[in-house]
């Protein structure tokens, strides 16, 4: 059975108060988020986790047989991300090098292809990455609450910390968030409600009921469980669908790290498995234009010793410095010095 024999996560130093950009616009956020630096993009990210990834796991570069990038921030509209990494990992030109992109899901959807490799045989162990920045307008609902961040995984077969038990795919037509080749900016319906119970909650909880189907389990029977943060709030409404206690919820990060985006649940994933014991189950989920992919795992007995080893998602949460909103129009070219 495959499963996570190592992780790690990446998020920058600089922070902004989400209300900064939400009151310049006449609007309000609550919490802060997590933004790059001039000198970080969605490559410098994902190279740090997978890092951080791979000395946890306590492996070779060279075991790695393919490198699974997913992400909706890439900074190509064609070229892969993921060659760029292998490079700076002396890979052989014959592993397996993929993006995914074009949806929230992305990521997950990288880890579904990466363990299907494993499943068929061609790899015994892969690397999935995904980092986020996504692009927005300054003053859009996404200026305040967009955050920065990236996570790695490094899965196979020997020396898990965490065993796959199961996935379940829901997936239909359904249109709330959208980038068109022409567009700089993310775009949505503005009908949030709508997005919020037929998009996320909806498809969320299919996919868990599916999952669960398969299992032979309930929403009781997971010791954590794991959803996409775009807010605080939104992951209780596919839990409370699913018969799901509160306290059962993976806690909150996107008021102090925004909405990671792809990234989120498995950042938010990162977290769990920092404190997991051996035994605890977790139900993850990911979301994205209407599709959700859901994962059971069980926490394996050597998620202790391997603990020492790597960097806690708290760590990169406390080391922070605040930049005003000024500091970050700038940075990300939104405002430009006059030529003098």
């Amino acid at each position: 059975m495959a499963g996570i024999i190592g992780y790690g996560v990446y998020i920058p130093r600089y922070r902004i108060e989400q209300k900064e950009p939400a009151m310049a616009w006449g609007s309000w956020s609550g919490g802060e988020k997590a933004v790059s630096g001039a000198d970080e993009d969605v490559v410098t990210m994902a190279a740090e986790a997978m890092d951080n990834a791979i000395n946890h796991a306590s492996i070779e570069p060279a075991e790695i047989g393919a490198i699974h990038m997913g992400t909706t921030s890439s900074p190509y509209v064609e070229q892969y991300v993921a060659p760029i990494l292998a490079e700076t990992l002396g890979l052989n030109p014959e592993t397996t090098m993929m993006d995914y992109s074009g949806s929230l899901n992305s990521l997950a959807n990288a880890l579904l292809g990466c363990l299907d490799a494993i499943a068929a045989r061609r790899i015994k162990c892969g690397i999935v990455i995904g980092a986020e920045d996504r692009a927005t307008a300054p003053g859009a609902e996404g200026d305040a609450t967009f955050g920065a961040g990236a996570i790695a995984m490094v899965v196979g077969t020997t020396g898990t910390i965490a065993d796959f038990e199961g996935l379940h795919t829901h997936s239909t037509l359904f249109i709330d968030r959208w980038r068109a080749i022409k567009d700089s900016w993310v775009s949505n319906w503005n009908d949030y409600r709508f997005d919020r119970e037929y998009g996320y909650q909806s498809h969320v909880a299919e996919a868990c009921k599916g999952l669960m189907a398969k299992l032979n389990k309930k929403g009781e029977d997971f010791t954590h469980v794991v959803f996409p943060q775009p807010d605080d709030r939104i992951p209780s409404l596919p839990a409370k669908d699913l018969g799901i206690e509160r306290e059962r919820l993976a806690p909150a990060i996107s008021s102090t790290l925004g909405d990671l985006g792809s990234c989120s649940a498995f950042v938010s994933l990162a977290g769990v498995l920092d404190k997991a014991k051996p035994g605890e189950t977790i139900l993850l989920a990911s979301y994205g234009s209407g599709a959700s992919n859901a994962i059971g795992l069980v926490v394996r007995n050597q998620i202790t010793s391997k603990r020492k080893r790597g960097v806690p998602l708290q760590r990169y949460v406390d080391r922070k410095q605040y930049i005003t909103y000024t500091s970050y129009m700038r940075t990300r070219e939104h405002v430009k010095r006059a030529p003098y």
